[in-house]
C-alpha cells in the first residue's frame, strides 16, 4: 500500500512539474475561473447580488467545463507525448495510474472552482459561497467531476473523435450527480446547508470513484 501511495504521489508531482513549465495553460484556467465569477456576479446578480440558485448553476457549469478540460489533458496528453506506455509499464497497477490522474485533475478543478467562489463572494455579494457547508458541497462535487473526467480520458484516449466525444461523455457521466448536487449547493449558498447533504455528495463521489478505479484496470490494459 505504501508503494502504491508513493507511486501515486510521484506521478502527481510529475504532472505538477510539467504544468509549471506550461504556465500559460495553467494561468488560463485561473483566468477562466475569475472571468466566470465576475460575469456570473454582474450578469446574473444585478443590484441585489447573485442569487444562490444562479450561483449553483454557474458553479456547476464551471466544474463541468473544467472536467472536460481535464479529460482532454489527462491521459490524452500522456499519449500525445508518448509517455502513456511508460506509465502502463510502471511497477504499479493501472488503478494507481488512474488515481494519480484523478488526484491531479481534482486539484485542478477544486482550486479553480474555489477561485470562482471567492470572486462570487466578493463581486456577487454572496458571502455564503465560502461557508463551511458550501465549501464541503463544492469540494465533494469536484471529486466526482475529477473521477468522471479521468475515466473519460482513459476510455477515449485513442479515439479519433475524442474532441467531440469527450465533452458528450463527461456530460452523460456528471448529469445524474448534478441532479443530486444542485439542491444541496443551493441550500448551502442560501445559508441552510446541512452535513447530511454534503455527506450524500461525498458518498456518491466515493462510490463512483470505487467503480471507476475498478474499471480502470481493464480500460488501461486494453488501451
Amino acid at each position: 500500500m505504501a508503494n502504491v501511495l508513493h507511486a501515486v504521489a510521484a506521478m502527481v508531482a510529475k504532472d505538477v512539474r510539467v504544468d509549471m513549465r506550461r504556465r500559460v495553460e495553467a494561468s488560463s484556467v485561473a483566468v477562466f475561473a475569475v472571468a466566470a465569477g465576475v460575469l456570473s456576479s454582474y450578469i446574473m446578480g444585478g443590484v441585489a447580488g447573485i442569487s444562490p440558485a444562479a450561483a449553483s448553476v454557474s458553479a456547476s457549469l464551471v466544474m463541468v467545463f473544467l472536467a472536460v478540460f481535464g479529460s482532454l489533458a489527462g491521459f490524452v496528453r500522456e499519449a500525445d507525448r508518448g509517455t502513456l506506455d511508460g506509465l502502463r509499464l510502471a511497477p504499479v497497477g493501472p488503478e494507481a495510474v488512474y488515481l494519480a490522474k484523478l488526484a491531479y485533475t481534482y486539484a485542478l478543478i477544486a482550486v479553480s472552482t474555489l477561485i470562482y467562489l471567492a470572486v462570487v463572494a466578493i463581486f456577487g455579494g454572496l458571502g455564503e459561497a465560502l461557508s463551511p457547508a458550501s465549501l464541503a458541497a463544492t469540494l465533494a462535487s469536484c471529486l466526482y467531476m475529477a473521477a468522471a473526467s479521468s475515466l473519460t480520458s482513459a476510455i477515449l484516449v485513442f479515439s479519433e473523435a475524442r474532441g467531440v466525444l469527450m465533452p458528450v461523455m463527461v456530460m452523460v457521466l456528471v448529469l445524474p450527480f448534478i441532479q443530486l448536487a444542485a439542491p444541496v449547493m443551493v441550500a448551502a449558498y442560501s445559508g441552510a446547508g446541512s452535513a447530511a447533504g454534503s455527506l450524500a455528495l461525498v458518498l456518491a463521489s466515493t462510490g463512483f470513484i470505487s467503480v471507476a478505479t475498478w474499471l480502470s484496470r481493464y480500460i488501461l490494459e486494453a488501451a
